[in-house]
């Protein structure tokens, strides 16, 4: 991820953010929390999912309050325009 990517995350904590994995979940999640710490490369996100293009994924995980993704499975971010609600949802 960028700096400019890892920024957008943390400046939509408690907001809505549109996310692409590695695997191609499109998934719209808001943002809980952003673990960012190069001294310790402790680097996540911390989500609750809204909608996503794989919901069959998070069915195994029952109700949760929120779910965690690695920065390396990141590929694009950006602030989430409500112009397009994903399958699956």
């Amino acid at each position: 991820m960028t700096e400019s990517q890892i920024q957008c995350l943390k400046d939509h904590v408690d907001k809505t953010v549109e996310i692409e994995t590695v695997d191609s979940e499109r998934l719209v999640a808001k943002v809980l929390a952003v673990f960012h710490d190069s001294d310790y490369d402790e680097h996540e996100l911390f989500y609750e999912l809204v909608s996503t293009n794989m919901i069959e994924a998070y069915k195994h995980l029952g109700e949760a309050g929120g779910y965690a993704l690695d920065f390396d499975k990141i590929v694009s971010v950006q602030p989430h325009t409500n112009s397009g609600i994903l399958a699956g949802s």
